[in-house]
């Protein structure tokens, strides 16, 4: 019952930790900031929206198989109307035939015994072209005005295209199926850059407590050297070595804040937050045992890898490209249609409807269409190549993140025993210079080596959670250092 409280407040809370107004100082955890870095980061909004592109461009891919349907519109002005002008032949006709009747009529005549002369035969003429004139119609036929419109349905549906639709449409989701690996990818990264952010802050956090607490130390020992000094039972050498190692100590504690002040920046930047914004950490730097088989992540990896499954969708892409390339030399067949709106506006000569079969094939191109299906092949065997140097390099990154990782944890484990050294060497160091049968150099050295191996120890451990990081994120699933984290911090 309290953890299910437990979560419903973080989920009412988490929101907030998200405002830019975080002046308040929120606290956070590490699964806090992941969240936060998964919902704020802007790297992973770009590719959000990428993937969205690539879903409607799949979609798009579908309408390749769909008929096209245009509505095509103009007005059109001629210089001049176009007509069709017979007039010549018009007027051949008419000569023939007005020549034939003169003709006759002398032949009439002739026969009668009063033959025309030609006076009358030009008379006779006149008269029959004159008559065949105004009964036979003008030769001539306007068959588009100067002005006119149209409106034009024109519908075109594939019907074999070589399997190039089908292989654009694979293509299309191909894309898409990458965008959304890639997704995960930079989130996974987001994931790596949040914990290592988070985990620096919290080892600088505790190195300038470290080194707080030696410079307190020094200064409790300057005083006291000062004080002996002043009773003159020490040399001043012994005053001046503890007043140069309080320096040593105030740079080094500096320097360690400045880069405590650049992690929290850096941590505030992976979480999408202004840098002004304020927080404190809820988690601490303490160690959990992970599961340590090097056989297991070789195999998650190989199986969740999103380097490899893109590179396996990259695969079935280049054979979709070289499908594509081959039905290049297929012959391509298109049925269309087309339909007229504005019939007043054809002429004699143009149908208001037509449908037909459309057949196009490329007979010579210079060897364009040959050189581009090479082109499609050698792909295909890049890619191969470069699957199997990905798949070298994948086991490489996990040996060496899972050799890091032992090698933090062991170093680790080994300085717990040199800490306690440390720790009793400066207390009997500091108890022989109070008692005056010891040198302030030997109790700013102990001091000295308590703090380098406090130092190195939360090294150890910093680098033995970013180790374990990589190797989750190499292996697919960054998250499950949350779990690996959260067993102590949950305590």
């Amino acid at each position: 019952m309290v953890k299910k409280i437990k979560n419903v407040l973080l989920t009412l809370l988490l929101p907030l930790a998200a405002l830019p107004q975080t002046a308040s100082g929120q606290s956070l955890s590490l699964s806090d900031a992941v969240e936060i870095s998964l919902r704020n980061n802007e790297k992973i909004k770009q590719y959000e929206e990428k993937f969205t592109q690539k879903r409607f461009q799949d979609l798009e891919a579908w309408g390749n198989f769909l008929p096209s349907v245009n509505f095509e519109t103009s007005y059109n002005h001629l210089n001049d109307p176009m007509n069709i002008d017979l007039g010549p032949i018009r007027d051949v006709i008419m000569t023939l035939q007005s020549k034939n009747q003169t003709e006759m009529a002398n032949i009439y005549k002739t026969l009668q015994g009063q033959p025309l002369n030609d006076q009358q035969k030009a008379g006779l003429y006149s008269q029959y072209y004159s008559q065949l004139n105004s009964v036979i119609p003008p030769f001539e036929e306007t068959f588009k005005k100067q002005d006119f419109k149209t409106a034009t349905l024109l519908a075109v549906q594939p019907l074999f295209t070589g399997g190039k639709l089908t292989a654009a449409k694979k293509f299309a989701s191909e894309e898409k199926s990458s965008a959304l690996i890639e997704l995960e990818k930079v989130q996974n990264e987001v994931v790596q850059e949040a914990v290592n952010n988070y985990l620096s802050v919290i080892l600088m956090n505790n190195i300038v407590k470290t080194r707080q607490n030696v410079l307190n130390g020094i200064r409790k020992h300057k005083d006291n050297a000062e004080k002996l000094f002043n009773e003159g039972l020490i040399a001043n050498y012994n005053l001046l070595r503890a007043q140069v190692a309080e320096a040593e100590a105030e740079r080094n504690l500096t320097d360690d804040e400045n880069k405590l002040e650049l992690a929290r920046i850096s941590l505030l930047n992976t979480m999408g937050q202004d840098e002004s914004s304020n927080f404190t950490l809820s988690d601490t730097l303490v160690y959990n045992d992970a599961p340590a088989s090097l056989e297991n992540y070789l195999e998650q990896a190989r199986s969740n890898q999103p380097i490899l499954k893109l590179i396996e969708l990259k695969k079935e892409a280049a054979s979709d490209k070289y499908t594509a390339e081959r039905a290049n030399f297929l012959p391509t067949v298109a049925a269309f249609g087309k339909y007229e709106m504005l019939p007043q506006y054809l002429s004699s000569l143009e149908p208001r409807w037509a449908v037909g079969l459309q057949l196009k094939f490329n007979l010579f191109n210079g060897l364009k269409d040959y050189s581009k299906l090479q082109n499609a092949v050698h792909m295909e065997r890049e890619v191969n190549y470069v699957e199997a140097d990905a798949k070298r390099k994948i086991d490489l990154w996990v040996n060496k993140s899972f050799r890091d990782m032992i090698n933090a944890k062991t170093r680790y484990e080994k300085l717990k025993t040199t800490l306690s050294l440390a720790l009793e060497n400066l207390r009997l160091n500091d108890k022989r210079f109070q008692s005056g049968m010891g040198t302030s150099l030997e109790v700013i050295d102990a001091q000295l080596s308590l703090e380098k191996n406090q130092v190195e120890s939360l090294l150890s451990l910093y680098d033995y959670y970013k180790s374990l990081t990589d190797l989750y994120v190499v292996t697919g699933e960054p998250q499950k250092i949350l779990s690996v984290w959260s067993k102590e911090n949950k305590k």
